[in-house]
């Protein structure tokens, strides 16, 4: 049986849940994808030695200095 994957709801910046499931399919997706991603390089940082709660804040501090880039010149 395969593994049901968590649907997430989520909000606009006004605050009403979004409603439209092609966008929601979306943003689960790419959430399913990020966390493979982190849950994987988190393993890899924990077997060759590193400390989980130092891992865990870089990637913390990482999620909190994300800004909005499309359309912005570098």
């Amino acid at each position: 049986m395969p593994k049901s994957k968590l649907q997430l709801i989520w909000y606009s910046k006004e605050k009403k849940v979004i409603s439209c499931d092609e966008t929601n399919k979306v943003l689960n997706e790419n959430y399913d994808e990020i966390k493979t991603l982190v849950q994987n390089a988190f393993d890899d940082a924990v077997l060759i030695g590193c400390d989980e709660k130092d891992f865990k804040e870089k990637i913390q501090a990482l999620i909190e200095s994300l800004n909005f880039s499309l359309g912005k010149k570098n």
